[in-house]
């Protein structure tokens, strides 16, 4: 199984100072780009190649926290929550007004940075199942976030 703190050889934690993993990346990147390698043999290449795309893949999965959360969680053989029904209801109240034309992006920006930290203090406490419940809802809040967006934006660009 691909695993991508492996492949900057951090330890499987949540938590990650995202600064680090970018210096990291880039790092690690200089040094196994192709266009590094454009004047070596077929096989340092394509040797090259496979490790930058693993860079870019891990890159990737522990700079996103819901990535990283879902790898995390799959390590351990923890299933993702398939529906949360109490949570649906919240889902179904901001699609309707978010319908209406309301910009809902401060109150869903609120909700991602609680349920962030609320996935950090599960992980923390290596609570599995409130690291599930949470990632589920910041996985919508996320998605309504960018319907937000794509509504204000569209309703600024009729007028």
């Amino acid at each position: 199984m691909f695993d991508p703190f492996e492949v900057f050889g951090f330890e499987k934690h949540y938590s990650l100072d995202v600064d680090s993993l970018e210096k990291r990346y880039f790092e690690e990147q200089k040094k196994t780009h192709p266009d590094r390698f454009a004047l070596s043999s077929e096989a340092e290449k394509d040797d090259a190649l496979r490790k930058s795309t693993a860079l870019n893949q891990a890159y990737i999965i522990l700079k996103d926290p819901l990535q990283r959360a879902s790898f995390l969680l799959k390590v351990k053989g923890v299933e993702p929550l398939s529906h949360d029904p109490l949570f649906l209801g919240e889902v179904m109240e901001w699609n309707d007004r978010l319908e209406a034309g309301e910009d809902l992006s401060l109150e869903l920006r609120q909700e991602e940075e609680k349920l962030l930290k609320n996935l950090e203090t599960a992980f923390e406490e290596k609570d599995d199942e409130s690291a599930r419940v949470s990632l589920y809802r910041l996985t919508y809040v996320r998605k309504l976030l960018k319907d937000n967006l794509w509504i204000a934006s569209s309703l600024h660009s009729s007028q």
